[in-house]
């Protein structure tokens, strides 16, 4: 092999391994709350069939390809995974990244991984090619935004580097063998979420057994058929659009879904129509006003009366069509003395009921206030005797006050 090979091979291996980059702030420190944003144009040569981008900013980090968001990172010790296949082009493109510094170090560290036709690879990472600038102007995610005045990004270290370390490593399941049970419990990892696939939340079985998963984020909500054993035998995408989903249910011949989509925070109900095993309508059931997210709406459940249950976290408003013959009503705010808002701003303004569970018919309609008074119910249940539970959630940074309720199962 020639020293010119040699050289080339090293070029092209040191190109693979991503970098952590920040702003050039001539030698100052990244202040607190600063936002930069950063820019890399690449080409591909070639039909896409497949684009994994991952991203992660310490500490926070907003990605766009081609001019539409495609990620958002919370946490430089988390970074999310997104399937961008869709989003690019034969050509010229544009990765963007709006990076935020909240205190302390700043940086972004990315890696896009493209696979090409006639099986060929492509990789953009970060690394001190990009350009930055310390104002994001109208425009400045897309192609065609003049950049010219932009200055190269300084690097702070290649992937690994302390205090971040390896943040882009893939992530497995707890393995099964570290899971305490009950005696006659048995548990066994089927499959732990592969890159673009998100971070799986909720999931329902529907008729035949398979098993139908949603991640937390954009990615598209899977179905997975099980070999007699417990193996997985086929995965398939169920294509409508609607995300995000912390609660859904497989009853009444339909899938029910707790999510995002063309009208918003909803309940959503999938239903196949011509029989060919794929959901083909997708319906809206009823609106979720107030705040999504960890605290939005969540589990699904049919009651032993045969109507759906559904429990909202305490950022969800209750339904303004609440029937008056409710079983929960009558509620008011009881506090002797002033009110504590939570030293950080969590929650703040949020008044009675708190997190609560709505009974309705399969159709959305008549709907009544069931329970209330909780914080955060993720999921509820019925025992066989027609009682309801519902797993709490605790408030992680209470975590060794007087006042911190740790993780629990109640009794509603």
């Amino acid at each position: 092999m020639s020293l010119a090979t040699l050289l080339a091979a090293s070029t092209l291996l040191r190109a693979q391994t991503p970098e952590w980059i920040w702003h050039d702030n001539k030698g100052q420190a990244p202040a607190d709350n600063e936002v930069r944003f950063f820019r890399k144009g690449f080409k591909v040569d070639g039909h896409v069939t497949k684009a994994i981008l991952t991203v992660a900013g310490d500490d926070r980090a907003t990605a766009f390809l081609n001019g539409k968001q495609v990620a958002v990172n919370r946490g430089w010790n988390l970074a999310v995974t997104a399937t961008v296949t869709k989003e690019l082009k034969s050509g010229e493109n544009l990765l963007a990244i709006r990076g935020q510094n909240n205190s302390g170090d700043a940086a972004i560290i990315a890696k896009l991984e493209l696979s090409l036709a006639n099986n060929r690879k492509q990789t953009v990472v970060s690394d001190t090619s990009w350009v930055s600038s310390t104002e994001g102007p109208n425009g400045w995610q897309n192609p065609d935004f003049a950049a010219a005045n932009w200055s190269k990004v300084v690097s702070r270290g290649k992937l690994g580097v302390q205090p971040w370390g390896d943040v882009l490593a893939p992530r497995t399941a707890t393995p099964a063998e570290k899971l305490d049970t009950i005696p006659g419990f048995k548990v066994e990892l089927v499959r732990s979420a592969e890159p673009g696939e998100g971070s799986w939340v909720c999931m329902t079985v529907d008729p035949r057994g398979r098993l139908i998963v949603s991640p937390q984020g954009d990615e598209p909500i899977l179905r997975f058929t099980l070999t007699p054993d417990g193996k997985i035998a086929k995965i398939e995408t169920i294509d409508q659009p609607v995300r995000g989903a912390m609660g859904l249910l497989y009853a009444f011949d339909s899938l029910y879904v707790n999510g995002k989509g063309k009208d918003g925070l909803a309940l959503y109900r999938l239903r196949d129509t011509n029989g060919d095993d794929q959901y083909d309508s997708i319906e809206f059931i009823r609106k979720r006003s107030g705040d999504g997210g960890e605290h939005g709406p969540h589990g699904i459940v049919v009651g032993p009366d045969k109507k759906l249950y559904v429990v909202c976290g305490n950022f969800v408003n209750v339904p303004e069509d609440i029937l008056p013959s409710s079983p929960h009503r009558n509620y008011a705010d009881d506090i002797v003395l002033p009110r504590m808002e939570d030293g950080n701003g969590f929650g703040a303004g949020k008044k009675p009921p708190g997190g609560f569970v709505v009974r309705m018919d399969a159709d959305g309609k008549n709907a009544e206030l069931f329970a209330a008074g909780q914080r955060n119910t993720y999921d509820i249940a019925f025992s066989p005797e027609g009682e309801l539970f519902g797993f709490g959630s605790d408030m992680e940074w209470d975590w060794g006050t007087p006042w911190y309720r740790p993780i629990r199962v109640n009794h509603i």
